[in-house]
């Protein structure tokens, strides 16, 4: 074994075997876990009985019950992956829900500011654009780095007396950089409501998001780890809910909880919201995709989550040696695992990434995802991804290029 094989070494949980309960690889090379993961055959046949004793049984016993039951159980999932307290996890249908908690809550004026970074993914950028032509508020870019010092000398040029918001990824979506968020409180001062985007770190890298300094970590269970589609979370600091009220309400956010007597006296009774995540839940939802996601979160816990997070890191650094030996290839992504994450975007000379990513796709089978700025491709190591893969990319680019 060479210098270079010891240095991308298999992980401790046996990936082959980790590979075979992923069926589409067997036709696919798949690295577009950044967009959609892939869930593990023994994690989806459980998540299809219990869609079925949900959708068969509906309130009929054990049905709404089971599904009711595990649905608070992945809210202590969730909260001991990310290190919180179940009482401040919402369960959302995605990070997105997250943010338009947030665009849809906060209090803010004509000329007041909010800050976020030039490589968000428009659903991000959206809702803020929304909240901007709502209130009169104007947007603030930052170019993300993983320096700390750079990153604190850019967002101390961006922030004033005005700024009232930061949201910005602790990943970078199309770069894949890790952005030193939890330095930003200190220099932003308590007074700004900090939401950190973690759609592109849970499940790529330990996250303690006590450490992180923000009011608000938003993200989703269908990318890193590979949970059902339409399942997502988020984390309000104790300090975060006198500023952000509800502003969709079911029985789950009132406080005192529901009671018809109660709230038929007039004059009306005090009311209020309560002071936990669950406030931003509300009506009929589906239950039993959350069983899945607490699942899929075991599933992963069972290999082990730094066997996962060495892995990860193993083959991103195998990809960006590989990728790097090419002719006219460069490396977007920091080169190294403390900067980054299972992210590598590339962009390869003279061609476009849409382009690069329409005959991966369409002649080789391989699934990725295009950049805009650059113009680049971006792959998603996750923990099955192997030497294969990216063996099989490289070969692709060879033969895209002509070069040999």
């Amino acid at each position: 074994m060479t210098e270079r094989d010891e240095r991308h070494a298999q992980p401790e949980y046996d990936l082959a075997a980790v590979r075979r309960e992923l069926p589409v690889l067997q036709e696919w090379t798949y690295l577009g876990t950044g967009t959609q993961g892939i869930m593990a055959e023994p994690v989806l046949q459980r998540h299809l009985e219990r869609i079925a004793a949900f959708e068969r049984g509906g309130t009929a016993m054990p049905g709404r019950v089971e599904a009711e039951a595990n649905y608070q159980a992945c809210r202590e999932s969730v909260a001991r992956l990310i290190g919180a307290e179940a009482n401040d996890v919402a369960l959302l249908r995605n990070a997105s829900d997250g943010i338009n908690i947030v665009t849809a809550a906060i209090d803010l004026q004509p000329g007041d500011e909010i800050i976020t970074s030039t490589a968000e993914g428009l659903e991000l950028i959206i809702p803020l654009v929304g909240l901007c032509a709502r209130t009169g508020a104007a947007l603030r870019y930052i170019e993300l780095t993983p320096d700390p010092a750079e990153f604190a000398a850019r967002l101390e040029a961006l922030l004033s007396d005005r700024t009232r918001l930061i949201i910005l990824s602790q990943v970078s979506c199309e770069w894949g950089t890790r952005v030193p968020v939890e330095i930003m409180r200190e220099l932003a001062g308590p007074e700004v409501l900090i939401v950190v985007d973690g759609a592109q770190s849970v499940g790529q890298f330990a996250v303690d998001v006590t450490a992180l300094n923000a009011d608000v970590f938003i993200s989703n269970g269908h990318k890193w780890l590979c949970g059902p589609k339409g399942t997502g979370f988020s984390w309000f600091s104790t300090d975060v809910y006198d500023k952000l009220p509800p502003v969709m309400f079911g029985y789950e956010s009132a406080d005192p909880v529901w009671e018809r007597h109660y709230y038929q006296q007039e004059p009306a009774p005090a009311f209020g919201f309560r002071r936990a995540a669950e406030r931003y839940e509300f009506g009929t939802r589906s239950w039993h995709l959350f069983g899945g996601l607490a699942d899929a979160i075991d599933y992963q816990a069972e290999l082990g989550w730094q066997a996962i997070f060495d892995h990860s890191r193993t083959m991103s650094d195998y990809a960006k040696a590989s990728l790097g030996e090419l002719p006219g290839v460069d490396i977007v992504t920091p080169l190294g695992w403390e900067d980054a994450s299972g992210f590598v975007t590339f962009t390869v000379e003279g061609y476009e990434g849409h382009e690069l990513r329409d005959r991966l796709r369409d002649e080789f089978q391989i699934t990725q995802r295009s950049t805009e700025i650059p113009s680049a491709v971006r792959v998603g190591c996750a923990y099955f991804t192997a030497r294969e893969d990216i063996d099989a990319l490289v070969a692709a680019l060879r033969q895209i290029t002509g070069v040999t």
